[in-house]
């Protein structure tokens, strides 16, 4: 009987995937052009705070001149082995001899926040994708995820610039909601070849998906507001691919398509290029299918870009600050955003480079984290445990100990960067003016649900009950269900 339930659980699962593929973002829907009524003045709108859209690098560089931008970004829940594969993947270095950074788009459902503070600790990028993995997104289901990725990650919110919505599905309102709660950029929009626009700012509108409807005249129209766009592959019938290309045809073929969508982007404009992933298709699991081709096959067409003197590999951060203040190739390896120093805290603090495992099975082991276990979630954050299981209406409720206990863990102030904080201690270890850090972005006051955003303005009640995530999420819930059986 045993083994018919571990058989069913992987058909499920195996459901599960196909769904994702189909469904997440796989190949955009609809007509990739459409009524537009976007209009820019580049005479008005100007850098560093505005840019009209346009296939011309940005600050009047020549394409010659231009660096190539990779990014590499990561979606959903963020766990031991899933990191490990993005890990895997960044394993290159840029021009200057830093290693890539890649841009992680988090759910909360399933995430380890140990594991988030880890990721942000060493240079990477930590961005919202809602807490409970749903299209068209509340505004709730945008701020408890920000909110948890602060207090249980130590992200501080004034790093928390990015957005994408889950299965690439938003609105008008979305973008709204992104820009009433401070967010500097979303990157949910799908580029191919007529529309493949440098990242621009919304002063004017959509310049991307205008077969949604969303660059109609009056829709958006958020000044200081980015739009990353996610650049397609069109594949050998010319049709796009966007998240997940791996999963479109055999490992030669997305090889190639790859290969020539890069030289259409590196001999032309230099438009960024996007390698846009879902970790956990990438990563083997017991009983499941062997995928360690298809993720060789992503690992080497990465390698293969790496060595260029005019490729980095950055998170969306990073591009962004490079778009402000757009300098030419031979000047990017002295930009303060593109170096890479740790900091010299003097003692092991729990910031996320503190001594940690995962163990084969993903499992975090550290002797300065906290377990957080609520019977079906199981987390570490080096900050307190909730006394209750987080939900979306309460995404940070009241920690498990009291103020005045002696193992409670101290938040990061608004005057410290958590990778210099010590939460035990309560103590900053920055003690000059280059590491010194204010977030701006700080809220007024701790929400705790009570309907306060991080940037200090209100948001909406109107949260949904808490449910599972669908798709993205799916998959690891039916891994949990497997791994449930051999409890």
């Amino acid at each position: 009987m045993k083994v018919f339930t571990i058989t069913s659980a992987v058909t499920v699962l195996s459901t599960l995937l196909m769904g994702v593929i189909a469904q997440e973002g796989g190949q955009p829907g609809g007509t990739q052009t459409g009524p537009s009524t976007y209009s820019c003045d580049p005479n008005t709108c100007k850098l560093p705070s505005c840019l009209c859209a346009s296939q011309s690098p940005p600050g009047g560089l020549k394409p010659a001149d231009t660096p190539q931008f990779v990014v590499i970004t990561f979606d959903d829940s963020v766990q031991g082995t899933l990191l490990q594969t993005a890990k895997d993947m960044l394993n290159v270095k840029n021009p200057n001899g830093c290693p890539a950074k890649g841009s992680w788009y988090v759910s909360m459902e399933y995430t380890d926040f140990s594991l988030v503070q880890q990721w942000y600790a060493n240079g990477n990028e930590v961005a919202d994708h809602t807490f409970t993995h749903v299209g068209d997104p509340s505004s709730q289901e945008i701020l408890a995820a920000k909110q948890m990725l602060h207090d249980y990650a130590g992200v501080p919110y004034g790093k928390l610039k990015g957005f994408r919505a889950p299965f690439l599905n938003y609105t008008a309102n979305t973008l709204k909601n992104i820009a009433a709660q401070g967010f500097q950029y979303d990157t949910s929009s799908t580029a191919t070849i007529d529309d493949c626009y440098w990242p621009y700012t919304l002063d004017n509108g959509m310049a991307n998906d205008c077969w949604t409807g969303i660059c109609a005249a009056g829709q958006v129209k958020l000044p200081g507001v980015w739009e990353v766009p996610m650049y397609a592959v069109m594949d050998n019938a010319n049709t796009p691919q966007l998240m997940d290309v791996y999963l479109a045809g055999s490992v030669q073929d997305v090889t190639t398509w790859s290969q020539n969508n890069f030289q259409r982007h590196y001999t032309g404009n230099k438009q960024p290029f996007g390698i846009y992933v879902h970790p956990t298709h990438l990563t083997n699991y017991p009983g499941m299918p062997d995928v360690s081709s298809l993720k060789n096959g992503v690992v080497s067409f990465i390698q293969s870009l790496a060595g260029k003197p005019d490729v980095w590999f950055v998170t969306n951060q990073q591009l962004l600050q490079w778009m402000q203040n757009p300098v030419p190739n031979s000047q990017l390896a002295s930009q303060p955003y593109m170096q890479c120093n740790l900091p010299n805290t003097g003692k092991e603090i729990c910031n996320g480079l503190q001594n940690m495992t995962v163990t084969s099975d993903g499992l975090v082991q550290s002797s300065l984290v906290q377990n957080c276990n609520f019977n079906t979630t199981n987390w570490h954050t080096c900050f307190n445990c909730p006394s209750t299981s987080p939900s979306l209406e309460t995404p940070v409720p009241a920690a498990a100990v009291q103020t005045t206990d002696p193992n409670y863990r101290k938040p990061v102030p608004d005057n410290c960067d958590s990778i210099w904080w010590d939460p035990v201690a309560g103590q900053c270890l920055c003690t000059n003016s280059s590491c010194a850090y204010t977030d701006t972005a700080a809220p007024t006051n701790n929400s705790n649900g009570s309907g306060t955003s991080p940037n200090g303005s209100g948001s909406s009640k109107s949260a949904a009950a808490l449910t599972k995530p669908m798709l993205g999420g799916a998959a690891t819930l039916a891994l949990a269900a497997i791994a449930s059986l051999f409890l």
